[in-house]
């Protein structure tokens, strides 16, 4: 915990300068390219080994996920509501190696039709939506029966003391991320409720200037 705290202070000032320079989505990009430099590339790489057939990826974001796409995966509908996001991801989606497709809309409201997707892909994601319970329901209606969910996502400590301060400066978090990024969800329950089974879990960590290095999770499952 000392350690996070220590890393989040060390980098604040830089990180809050650079938020100030650069547009949204700019910023978020920088720290994302950032991020995966620093190990968060490979552990993309390991959330789409073995997925096939046609993905939703529910909150693309800047494009970050278009790299690990490869066959047997034939086509990925990215779902991004921000249009300044979406516009730098379909810059880099002729660059994937599999079709990809950037579609206007909200996690809560896929422009797809019910079980017409093999797999569905969250991305740091749910810690920023309204509502994970309303987006997760989204999911299991495109997702066909048997078909696959993958998260990549940053949680609520596990540890007591850890999660309690977790949820003490969400408010605080809130305000100054810009992103609606939440400092204390559990993606597990949401996914639960709305008909995934939960099959695997791999807790890790990022340590990567600029952003604060979360408990993380891969989050492998199923729909019932």
């Amino acid at each position: 915990m000392f350690a996070e705290l220590a890393h989040f202070i060390y980098h604040s000032p830089a990180t809050l300068a650079l938020k100030m320079r650069l547009p949204q989505h700019e910023f978020y990009d920088r720290l994302i390219t950032r991020a995966d430099a620093a190990g968060l590339a490979e552990r993309r790489a390991m959330l789409v080994a073995g997925l096939s057939g046609h993905i939703v990826e529910i909150g693309c974001g800047t494009g970050a996920m278009f790299g690990v796409y490869e066959p047997p995966i034939t086509k990925v509908s990215a779902i991004e509501p921000d249009a300044a996001f979406a516009d730098r991801a379909r810059e880099l989606a002729p660059q994937a190696r599999v079709p990809v497709e950037v579609i206007a809309g909200s996690g809560d409201a896929i422009p797809l039709p019910d079980a017409s997707c093999d797999a569905a892909l969250f991305a740091l994601v749910l810690c920023s939506v309204d509502s994970p319970q309303a987006v997760c329901r989204e999911a299991a209606r495109v997702v066909r029966p048997g078909g696959a969910i993958r998260l990549l996502e940053h949680v609520r400590s596990p540890r007591r003391i850890a999660g309690a301060l977790m949820h003490a400066v969400n408010p605080i978090w809130l305000r100054v991320n810009g992103q609606g990024c939440r400092l204390d969800r559990d993606p597990v329950p949401p996914l639960e409720e709305a008909g995934f089974a939960i099959e695997h879990i791999e807790p890790f960590q990022v340590w990567s200037a600029g952003m604060p290095a979360f408990p993380m999770r891969l989050i492998y499952g199923r729909r019932t």
